[in-house]
């Protein structure tokens, strides 16, 4: 019979659980900025990741301006709800606008959750801009759907106006606000078109709404298994198998430590977890594979093209060409020059232009110089994001009326009590100058000198009574 543990061996096996919990919840990302609206709620809403989303009135660091009325809206309660944030919504008759406090400046992920739950919901037609910029034209949702933009911000406070087109009406079930980690949008890029390819740079400043996100050949990734709360599908309704024999890819799947670099922000779980790079499908020498997606024609779009060595034995033994749209992206990319390591994740962002054909077709195809006969060119996932086509719109310009500042849309009624204010305190100073006026005129009639004398610190050194520090106030 084999001994009993001592007392001595549970309390140290409880500390080294305590500690790897410590160290899990410590890694895990915390945003700076973290705004959970559940619009038009009188209850917050909890969803199966643990998020807490409070009900849009009331909250202490969000504040909802409309020159009418806003109408909350719930749910019957014989409709199916997917979500707990599609319970209710605000609805809005005329142009309105959410005032979104920001601790942080820098890159933002910004997701709206539309439920229409109602005919009059689903007819409805509205714009939406945030800081400015239109990010959503001539807006219906006939069904569920989450938009979601990646938008720099470069203000205290990110103003979310909702525009409704003439006789119709505006409405959001849900908003997400969070900070995104630095290292989630990089500048530079490689631009993709028939002439070749080459380096861009100055993404940093664009505005991105992701349309895609694809876990080859593995299950769907829900917001609970990735820290930045992302849904990743399968890419099987994507691949294109025409001509394409079974023999010549392979699905994988990994159960090893997928490996991230020491002392660097470049690379982590934020930009993408680990359930993405635990699958891949690989092509042989010779062979390619190709999937296809639908996308709004006439726009520029990002690729984000993940890959880990998953496969692989030994280093050096992939091999292959990427292809954007039927154009040679990169020839003989050697992911463990890239790398360094097996399982080791990467990333390769490319820019290219969808013109008529509103299709964006990617590649990977084995290169002779592969020296595996098992696998030569393998992709673990894909992300597909839109980029803004003017600085003033995703789809361009056009003559919709957006709230851009916070202090020229605090109204009528904020504007007179900061006047109010300033009448008041400058009424307290007229008043205490004239007492000191009338103190000084008494002194001077009574004899008594005024003393304005400097205090003599003992050194021949004059003591101030009082000492102006210059301060330093963060934001």
């Amino acid at each position: 019979m084999a001994p009993s543990p001592s007392p001595t061996s549970l309390a140290g096996l409880l500390l080294c659980v305590l500690f790897s919990a410590a160290a899990a919840a410590a890694a895990r990302f915390a945003p700076a900025d973290n705004h959970l609206l559940a619009c038009g709620a009188a209850a917050p809403a909890v969803l199966p990741d643990g998020r807490r989303f409070v009900p849009d009135s009331g909250c202490a660091s969000t504040r909802l301006r409309s020159p009418a009325p806003t109408i909350s809206s719930a749910a019957p309660s014989s409709a199916p709800r997917p979500s707990p944030l599609h319970a209710a919504a605000r609805v809005f008759s005329c142009r309105a606008s959410y005032d979104l406090a920001v601790r942080r400046r820098g890159h933002h992920i910004l997701r709206l959750h539309f439920y229409p739950f109602d005919p009059a919901l689903a007819a409805s037609r509205f714009h939406v801009g945030a800081g400015g910029l239109l990010l959503l034209h001539n807006f219906t949702a006939t069904s569920p759907v989450v938009k979601e933009f990646i938008i720099p911000v470069d203000s205290d406070v990110l103003v979310l106006t909702f525009v409704p087109e003439s006789g119709s009406t505006a409405f959001v079930n849900a908003i997400e606000f969070v900070s995104a980690p630095e290292e989630l949008v990089d500048d530079i890029g490689t631009l993709v078109t028939p002439g070749g390819a080459g380096q861009i740079d100055g993404l940093s400043y664009q505005v991105f709404e992701t349309l895609y996100r694809i876990n080859v050949a593995g299950r769907k990734v829900t917001p609970f298994n990735d820290t930045l709360w992302r849904t990743w599908i399968n890419d099987v309704d994507f691949l294109v198998k025409t001509g394409m024999s079974s023999s010549n890819y392979m699905a994988w799947s990994f159960s090893g430590r997928i490996a991230y670099p020491k002392d660097t922000r470049l690379m982590s779980r934020e930009v993408a977890p680990d359930n993405v790079y635990n699958s891949a499908r690989s092509v042989k020498s010779g062979s390619n594979l190709t999937w296809a997606f639908p996308v709004p024609a006439g726009s520029r779009y990002l690729v984000r093209m993940h890959f880990c060595d998953i496969v692989s034995k030994v280093l050096y033994e992939l091999y292959f060409n990427i292809y954007v749209n039927g154009h040679l992206a990169v020839e003989d990319f050697d992911l463990s020059s890239a790398t360094g390591f097996l399982a080791y994740p990467y990333y390769i962002d490319f820019v290219v232009d969808v013109e008529d054909e509103g299709m964006l077709k990617l590649a990977i195809a084995g290169s002779k110089k592969s020296q595996s006969h098992e696998a030569s060119a393998l992709l673990n996932a894909l992300e597909i994001m839109r980029i803004n086509k003017t600085s003033g719109g995703m789809d361009g310009d056009f003559p919709v009326a957006l709230d851009t500042e916070y202090v020229m849309s605090k109204g009528i009624g904020e504007f007179a009590r900061s006047l109010l204010c300033g009448f008041i305190f400058a009424g307290l100073f007229v008043v205490l100058f004239m007492l000191v006026l009338r103190l000084r005129a008494e002194l001077r009639n009574s004899g008594t000198a005024w003393p304005w004398q400097p205090m003599d610190s003992g050194e021949g050194k004059l003591a101030r009574a009082y000492q102006l520090v210059p301060s330093k106030t963060e934001y």
